[in-house]
């Protein structure tokens, strides 16, 4: 039986917003079929109380991903067992982050630079791990097709289900372009799953994305978090139809807001806002201006009040 359904949607892991209410919110446009959580740091997980952590909310595990970073292959076998035992749809494995506050410790894409410490990993994940264990990679320290096959056929053989393949280098960080022919050429090569993750910028992107590398899903960082009702109108494409119009953005902020207020307390709440509001605001042409008046309040409240003054005068 297929891991997921043909042409699968997935929202990616990101730090500070793939929390609980960002991901209810892309859940009440429907189309995104998995959700990652962020990245879950293997040393603090086997501490961490759900629903009294800020890292351990959700409010459905069914199509929900926990992501663990780390290299200690230990403490990751330990953080795995106990994300595992909630019962979410599968666990990942960071080797994807790029930046050097993560990879200096060997995490994340460190990872890429020693197969044999990332096989010891994946393996004693794979031990305790009872529902799919996937990876996310970049396609290495360099454009080397080869390698990144190699790396990935290892990961394979060592037990994973699944992998979403980043399509850049990590020395390409977010700001070159996504060489999709590395999804196509993982997909070909490899017996499971590919997915693929890079500059999906519209709906019709992820289609194109599907056409050309022939990977089963499409995953969406970015502009998810811009636009929350992406994976609809993606589907709605799929499907042959035209997509409906896009929401109303104040209502949406607003949805934000009160699902953020739901579930973290007043001072994590208006920071968490703060943060995914940068990107809701990228839809208008002022935007900028929003975002940094919202910036400047104390209360969720007064982000609140800040927002429906804005939309009043106008704003586009």
């Amino acid at each position: 039986m297929p891991l997921f359904k043909k042409n699968a949607l997935f929202m990616a892991p990101m730090v500070d917003l793939s929390h609980v209410a960002c991901l209810d919110l892309i859940r009440s446009f429907t189309g995104c079929d998995l959700l990652y959580s962020e990245m879950l740091n293997a040393r603090i997980v086997p501490g961490e109380k759900p629903g009294a952590s800020v890292y351990l909310k959700w409010s459905r595990l069914d199509d929900l991903i926990f992501q663990i970073a780390g290299n200690d292959a230990e403490k990751m076998q330990e953080s795995a067992a106990k994300l595992d035992g909630f019962g979410p749809f599968g666990i990942d494995i960071n080797m994807g982050c790029w930046l050097k506050k993560v990879t200096c410790h060997g995490w994340g894409a460190g990872l890429m630079k020693d197969a044999c410490r990332a096989q010891e990993v994946v393996t004693a994940v794979r031990q305790v791990v009872k529902r799919p264990l996937s990876v996310k990679m970049r396609i290495g320290h360099s454009p080397d097709v080869k390698a990144m096959l190699e790396f990935a056929s290892m990961l394979v053989e060592s037990g994973v289900d699944f992998i979403v393949l980043h399509a850049r280098t990590v020395e390409d960080g977010m700001s070159r372009r996504a060489k999709w022919e590395y999804i196509g050429a993982l997909n070909d090569a490899l017996k499971v799953p590919v997915v693929g993750n890079g500059d999906v910028r519209s709906a019709q992107d992820a289609l194109t994305m599907f056409r050309q590398t022939g990977c089963e899903g499409v995953m969406i960082g970015r502009q998810a978090l811009i636009r929350p009702w992406i994976f609809r109108d993606i589907k709605a494409l799929l499907a042959g139809v035209e997509p409906h119009n896009p929401p109303a953005l104040m209502d949406v902020m607003l949805e934000l807001h009160r699902l953020i207020m739901v579930h973290f307390t007043p001072d994590v709440a208006l920071k968490r806002f703060k943060t995914a509001l940068f990107w809701l605001s990228l839809n208008l042409t002022f935007g900028h201006h929003l975002s940094k008046n919202v910036g400047r309040e104390k209360t969720m409240g007064g982000a609140r009040a800040c927002i429906e003054k804005a939309f009043e005068k106008g704003i586009t």
